[in-house]
């Protein structure tokens, strides 16, 4: 993951957790000046988790999961292609 870091492909931030409201969602403010406000379910957050809990928050991207979407939605269109027998192909992008 360290590598991936270095490229671009993860990112690392803190949050604070404001509140935790009664359907379920965490309130979290984020950045070094808590200046954004972000809602999630609340299931995502560690156990025991409560307001004021600080929080390390890392984003990275999944390459591996967009690769098998994309072969997942290429084997669609291929099946689709057949079955209508289209004449032309359409190029079609995630």
């Amino acid at each position: 993951m360290a590598d991936e870091r270095k490229r671009g492909a993860s990112k690392r931030t803190r949050g604070v957790i404001d509140r935790i409201e009664d359907n379920g969602t965490a309130v979290v403010l984020v950045g070094e000046d808590e200046s954004v406000s972000i809602d999630l379910p609340a299931s995502l957050l560690p156990e025991g988790a409560a307001d004021g809990d600080h929080l390390s928050i890392s984003v990275a991207l999944d390459k591996q999961s967009r690769k098998s979407a994309e072969e997942r939605v290429k084997a669609v269109q291929e099946k689709l292609e057949k079955r209508g027998g289209a004449a032309e192909k359409k190029d079609f992008k995630l």
